[in-house]
């Protein structure tokens, strides 16, 4: 007698792609992610208010900006899809740059009064030999 057996996997998580503008025309260099069009326009709103504030040409400014948004989508764009927000990376990579804290050890909070006083410890690699050597597991010329 033959089973139907069902095993639903979980849906992996896709990147949303924007690849086609509103007028249908294709983006150039595209397609590209979602954290690739908010790092742009965040760069690029960025860029125009200096250029207004600040009290140098202007253009010069906006062209920097337009330089350096340009520099921020290529490198989102090289960043792997994990899964894992983009914001919530940056932010617990920003964590490790500025905070050199412990959070957490073995699953249980730090608190502040051990934070002050918790140093790290560098790991090392210990070899263990099995003890079937012929010399009885003591190495040789080691008195």
């Amino acid at each position: 007698m033959n089973q139907v057996i069902k095993v639903y996997t979980p849906i992996k998580r896709v990147p949303t792609m924007i690849g086609k503008a509103q007028n249908g025309q294709k983006l150039p260099f595209g397609p590209y992610t979602l954290p690739q069009v908010v790092g742009g326009i965040v760069v690029l709103l960025l860029a125009s208010a200096t250029a207004l504030i600040l009290p140098v040409n202007p253009a010069i400014t906006f062209a920097a900006g337009l330089v350096v948004a340009i520099l921020v989508v290529f490198a989102l764009g090289l960043l792997p899809y994990s899964g894992v927000r983009v914001l919530s990376r940056a932010l617990w990579i920003g964590r490790l740059i500025f905070i050199r804290k412990p959070v957490s050890a073995s699953g249980f909070p730090v608190m502040a009064e051990a934070a002050r006083t918790t140093k790290f410890i560098e790991e090392s690699v210990v070899v263990i030999f099995p003890d079937g050597s012929p010399a009885g597991g003591a190495i040789s010329g080691a008195h």
